[in-house]
């Protein structure tokens, strides 16, 4: 049938859609939290747990609501014809590309608020680690914010591999 007519037949179910975006979520978030959480200074069970709800509280709306701003209509799309690992892999980058890319412009609009204050003065780091001056990042922090993003992008290859594993190769049987 052709992809393009409504009633074509699409390799996976809106069910294994709903699951890989909500899977999405759910890794993404689990990839950040554990390992923020894990790294406090105070490292007990109890306290890491308790910081670990926190994080839940506050991170799985954002997590969901960025996967289904952005992933969704992605995997919308993609989930139309079977998604081989390597389609998977570069998708999932792409898509944790675009919400980085998202958190980056939000952050450096809220930096250029802050630069354009007077009265404030503000700096994230010391010494010759110095990320931000007045919103205005630095060298270093331009730096910072590469890496992080080379780290987000690849976490969002990894998760898609193991969603792309529990939803399967596609080609339904209706």
């Amino acid at each position: 049938m052709d992809d393009q007519h409504p009633n074509a037949e699409r390799a996976y179910t809106r069910k294994q859609w709903k699951r890989a975006v909500n899977s999405s979520a759910v890794l993404g978030w689990l990839s950040i939290a554990v390992p923020i959480s894990a790294g406090m200074k105070s490292a007990g069970l109890l306290q890491f747990f308790s910081i670990l709800i926190w994080a839940a509280a506050i991170g799985l709306p954002i997590a969901f609501i960025a996967s289904w701003l952005i992933a969704a209509p992605i995997l919308n799309r993609l989930m139309r014809k079977n998604i081989s690992w390597f389609q998977a892999v570069i998708w999932g980058g792409a898509i944790m590309f675009l919400i980085a890319l998202a958190s980056i412009a939000i952050g450096r609009f809220r930096g250029w608020i802050q630069s354009v204050d007077p009265s404030s003065f503000s700096q994230l780091g010391g010494g010759d680690k110095v990320r931000e001056i007045d919103g205005i990042l630095t060298s270093y922090g331009w730096l910072n914010l590469a890496q992080n993003t080379a780290t987000f992008v690849a976490i969002g290859m990894v998760i898609s591999l193991v969603v792309r594993f529990a939803i399967g190769p596609g080609g339904r049987i209706s």
